[in-house]
């Protein structure tokens, strides 16, 4: 039976269109604006439905799902339905059904403010007690050496830069912070840090453990949650970019002075240099000696001064945060999610690394799920029921959380394969952001889900899955002219 034929149908059952039939016989003047048509009834040229839930329902879908729908919004998808069909109530169902839409929720960017309002760390209480680190990579080789770590005192926002090669591994980066920052500083209470496959390895584990140091990672694909050092990192690029001008092969030997550099730099946050924060004064200069002088007399009075010092830092530190939420929460909206509930998860790759490629990213969906919401940690971070090949961190900031409205579907949107041989966390891993290959334009990837153990790198069918259905052909590496090194980048 075809639409128009079950609406026929309806209509004759209806009481409520049998008594308006009937009135519109009685007193067709009063009712002119009414019409009965081949056994419809029209409204305005619009035929009217009955209260009839499968027959809206089915309207709904094939004015909003098919083809000619094309998943529109609210508004496109009413006027459309609106120019041949009417009943009341016909927006809020229409309103309700397209906010249903699984394919939607999937689909679909979201237009909105970011959720979660601003959650900022809380000020330590002394100095290098916690600290943030991170690393800037794909840097070109100067003395061996490819990448920079960034550690940063949260209170003091003191600064240190050391270089590394490209390739590196937990234990490498290990024997740094004790030579170049526990030595110096002793060992921090809490290290805020991204969640790169560095951090997550065995080995740092292990370390952090026996030094009783707590790893706060940030939330999952939500990197803000280190924005100190991500700041900080784009202060460093500039200076180095600056400094080294046309030879940027030679940044290593700027890296100390880079350092001088930003210690020594006011921080309207801290209202004062990193330097004079964690020492109590500025940094010395050459003097003219002046016989009989001794400051040995002062020494109560600079320890006074330091607590002073301290105690004024703990107060511009408070009154920066306070301002950047105040303006960070205009642009945001809160959003709670109940444990228990279903939820959406988009995935940003980030610090992540692997060689897949994947195709059609443009058409791909836009978030993954939907996923049951386990436990809310903090304010704005959920942990989630992923699946249990998932080799992501399970807790994510709520703005990359959507609700799941409606019923969730039995069949959810699966999580990207990763092949097992190019994601083991306890091997040594290259920290490369993007994978640049020649024709190919630029590789974002993300260790998501673990493919089968019986896939290994010399199965032809190892990268079949939706969206890489052709295996990658090998190349030939390609170099620059010796004139040309620090010019041209493959």
């Amino acid at each position: 039976m075809g639409i128009l034929e079950a609406l026929r149908a309806a209509s004759t059952a209806d009481p409520q269109f049998q008594q308006l039939r009937d009135n519109i016989r009685s007193d067709p003047l009063a009712y002119s604006q009414y019409e009965f048509h081949n056994g419809l009834l029209l409204l305005r040229n619009r035929i009217m439905v009955p209260a009839e839930t499968a027959l809206r329902s089915l309207l709904l879908q094939e004015f909003h799902n098919s083809v000619v729908g094309g998943h529109a919004g609210v508004t496109r998808t009413f006027h459309r339905l609106a120019a041949n069909f009417y009943w009341s109530g016909m927006r809020k169902d229409v309103r309700r059904f397209v906010a249903d839409c699984q394919v939607c929720q999937r689909m679909k960017s979201d237009s909105l403010t970011p959720a979660g309002l601003l959650q900022p760390l809380p000020i330590p209480a002394q100095v290098f007690e916690d600290i943030s680190l991170d690393f800037i990579v794909g840097l070109p080789k100067s003395n061996g050496k490819e990448a920079i770590l960034v550690v940063v005192d949260r209170l003091t926002k003191y600064g240190h830069f050391f270089s590394l090669p490209r390739h590196f591994d937990s234990a490498a980066v290990a024997h740094i912070l004790v030579h170049g920052v526990i030595k110096l500083h002793g060992i921090p209470r809490s290290i805020v840090s991204d969640r790169d496959r560095l951090f997550l390895s065995e080995l740092w584990t292990e370390l952090a453990r026996l030094q009783g140091t707590e790893l706060c990672f940030s939330s999952a694909y939500h990197p803000q949650s280190d924005g100190q050092t991500e700041a900080l990192n784009r202060c460093l690029e500039m200076y180095l970019r600056c400094m080294t001008g046309d030879d940027p092969s030679k940044w290593e030997q700027y890296l100390a002075w880079a350092e001088y550099w930003y210690n020594t730099s006011f921080q309207s946050s801290a209202g004062m240099t990193p330097f004079r924060a964690l020492y109590g004064r500025d940094p010395p200069t050459i003097l003219t000696y002046l016989e009989g002088s001794s400051r040995n007399t002062q020494l109560a009075q600079q320890l006074l001064e330091r607590d002073e010092l301290l105690r004024v830092l703990k107060t511009n530190l408070q009154r920066a945060q306070q301002r950047m939420k105040l303006q960070a929460d205009k642009h945001r909206r809160e959003l709670i999610l109940s444990e228990g509930s279903w939820a959406f998860v988009r995935l940003q790759p980030y610090r992540q690394v692997s060689l897949r490629l994947q195709k059609h990213q443009k058409l791909g969906p836009r978030y993954f799920g939907p996923y049951r919401v386990l436990q809310r940690i903090g304010p704005v971070a959920y942990k989630l029921d992923l699946p249990a090949s998932t080799r992501i961190h399970p807790v994510f900031h709520i703005s990359q959380l959507k609700p799941c409205h409606g019923q969730p579907q039995q069949q959810i949107t699966p999580l990207p394969l990763l092949r097992e041989d190019v994601t083991s966390p306890s091997t040594t891993v290259d920290l490369e952001d993007k994978v640049h290959l020649p024709g190919r334009g630029t590789v974002m990837d993300g260790p998501f889900v673990s493919a089968p153990k019986n896939v290994t790198a010399d199965d032809s069918n190892a990268t079949t899955s939706p969206g890489n259905e052709e295996p990658r052909r090998s190349s030939r590496e390609k170099r620059a002219p010796k004139n040309l090194t620090n010019f041209v980048r493959f």
